[in-house]
């Protein structure tokens, strides 16, 4: 077998990471019936740091795999995607909750796969450290990395299957999983409450997983690496959130929201994860939804503002002010962005679709110029002869062809962390701040004195002081302004539906739990459509309410929509929470 050194050092070049990361060329051999030409020797890992480095570009590489199908146990069983004629019957199950043990799409052992290459590189990282061939830091990083890694996908799989084998220490081969009398079940209950000991007890819990300098943290076609690695506070908050345990969540959202961003302009540290606006927008560089001409619909802005932030390459200021943990796939390397053969019609398959459930949602909105409905919906599919085409996940600044795979998968971004903050805050009695940062801003709700807009100064002190929440923390948030003489973190906050230039909610909203609660899983559908959040939303809130119907009903809306002959049959089976999770088989 050939073996391929791999020198990662600080002048580590962007085409070599990005090569290994696009097709995960550091494997585990255990997990490999047999190791193919050019993967790195098992014998020859984890000598050193340089090494640790190579483990984890190629555990993300691998982790690349799962984007497909999370994609469809996440969005397809869902209310915002539907198949089309062109889906095989396996996805058609997947849409209307018919699915069987030997649908290839339910089969777990993919993300075991690369749970298992988790544990083993956890178990060397601790070994490396022991014996001196890693450095205390870079084991508190890499294992933190890894471990948080490990955690979300666990997260994955028990929304999806429930009861699961909880597996923390290396496994010969992932068919050994089968034999469960050695890997018993754990609720998924009893999976939250691990995950959340395991994660809380990592050595390095910061936003961003490497700091500056780190050799795994360089710059790729103008775009810093250091999102590519999970961020893990989002991962106890997301946890936490789940466990229902809506402080704790909050807290580590906040700890994202007042992150100090690394670019070097003065904007960012105003602008970034804060769902804000610049001050001139006229200049059409900020993330909302703009006009050219403000009441001229066929003047909608696509190649700026809120469409660039799916765009690859990647636009600096989606990058920068929007994403916390993406992954970027390159046009010149292998294997290029699934999502292309899933929805294009040109260049893939065209599998799936928007639900006319999802582009009702749309057009049930209205802007704040009068357009009636929510240009996000028309920026994110497009329509064509055999049908809606989503385009969100596809579309390029540099338009993809049958050799330009080009994309990214975003896992995690500011809108999302926004959207489960509110969730939190909600549910902990600061549903003013929920309906905030959902609709307007913390300045525009909060404040209560006599300016009347734009950058005119407030009279008083008094009043300037209104312009924050006077919570104790998590909730404490400054948007404080005056002039050009004062400005606090949060003054440009402007809000999810105002960035996207949709009419705010009502302001009754603020002391109704289960109705802001309702809205803002809405507006998860309108901001976050297609991207692969979906249905743990739906699960989420209708386990916290214990209300089946919840989920039940927006699934059968979406099936009877679109002509499923099973829609009846889905909302009855669904009304049960025990058929909320796939059957989990090894084939």
């Amino acid at each position: 077998m050939k073996k391929m050194k791999i020198d990662f050092n600080k002048k580590i070049t962007a085409v070599l990471l990005v090569a290994i990361l696009a097709t995960g060329s550091w494997s585990c051999k255990k997990i490999t019936d047999e190791a193919p030409e050019d993967k790195l020797d098992i014998s020859n890992a984890y000598r050193n740091a340089a090494d640790a480095d190579a483990a984890v570009i190629g555990i993300y590489g691998q982790f690349l795999a799962l984007h497909k199908t999370i994609i469809i146990q996440n969005e397809l069983r869902a209310d915002l995607v539907e198949v089309t004629a062109n889906a095989d019957p396996y996805l058609k199950q997947m849409a209307n909750h018919s699915a069987t043990k030997d649908n290839p799409y339910v089969d777990p052992r993919a993300y075991y796969k690369v749970i298992l290459n988790c544990n083993d590189a956890l178990k060397n990282f601790k070994l490396m450290v022991n014996d001196f061939r890693m450095s205390v830091d870079d084991y508190n990083k890499h294992y933190s990395d890894i471990g948080a890694l490990r955690s979300w996908i666990y997260l994955q799989v028990g929304i999806q299957y429930g009861n699961i084998p909880y597996i923390t220490e290396p496994v010969e081969n992932v068919e050994d999983v089968k034999n469960l009398s050695l890997y018993p079940r754990i609720s998924f209950e009893e999976l939250l409450k691990n995950l959340i000991d395991f994660t809380e007890k990592l050595p390095y819990k910061e936003v961003y997983a490497y700091p500056s300098g780190n050799p795994l943290v360089i710059n790729i076609d103008g775009n810093n690496t250091q999102k590519l690695f999970i961020c893990k506070p989002f991962v106890l908050g997301d946890l936490y959130l789940w466990n229902n345990n809506y402080t704790k969540a909050a807290e580590n959202y906040q700890k994202i929201m007042n992150v100090e961003n690394n670019n070097t302009n003065i904007n960012y540290a105003f602008d970034a994860y804060k769902v804000g606006y610049y001050l001139s927008p006229s200049t059409y560089n900020d993330l909302g939804v703009r006009y050219g001409r403000s009441q001229d619909e066929n003047s909608l802005l696509t190649e700026t503002g809120w469409k660039s932030i799916f765009s690859a390459p990647n636009t600096a200021n989606g990058w920068n002010m929007e994403f916390l943990w993406a992954i970027p796939y390159h046009a010149n390397y292998k294997p290029g962005n699934p999502m292309i053969e899933l929805c294009s019609q040109l260049y893939g398959k065209y599998l799936i679709k928007p639900s006319q459930q999802a582009i009702d949602n749309w057009n049930a909105q209205r802007q704040n110029n009068g357009i009636p409905y929510d240009a996000r919906g028309i920026l994110s599919y497009a329509k064509s002869a055999a049908g809606p085409v989503i385009t969100k996940l596809t579309d390029n600044l540099v338009p993809a062809t049958n050799f330009n795979q080009a994309g990214k998968w975003g896992l995690y971004r500011a809108a999302m962390l926004h959207l489960r903050f509110s969730e939190a805050a909600n549910r902990d009695g600061r549903g003013k701040l929920g309906w905030a940062l959902l609709n307007i801003g913390i300045l525009n709700t909060f404040y209560t004195g006599t300016r009347s807009g734009g950058t005119a100064a407030p009279v008083s002190f008094a009043e300037i002081n209104t312009m924050m929440t006077n919570y104790p923390p998590p909730y404490d948030f400054d948007a404080r302004y005056s002039s050009a003489d004062y400005r606090s973190p949060w003054y440009r906050n402007t809000g999810i539906r105002n960035r996207a230039n949709v009419a705010a909610l009502d302001v009754n909203l603020q002391t109704d739990m289960l109705g802001l609660e309702g809205k803002l899983i809405d507006e998860g559908a309108l901001e976050l459509a297609f991207e692969g959040s979906r249905w743990p939303d739906l699960v989420r809130v209708a386990r916290r309410q214990n209300n089946p119907a919840f989920l039940a009903e927006k699934i059968y809306q979406k099936l009877l929509k679109d002509g499923d002959p099973n829609a009846a049959t889905a909302r009855a089976k669904l009304m049960n929470p025990a058929n909320w999770y796939l059957p989990f088989e090894w084939k």
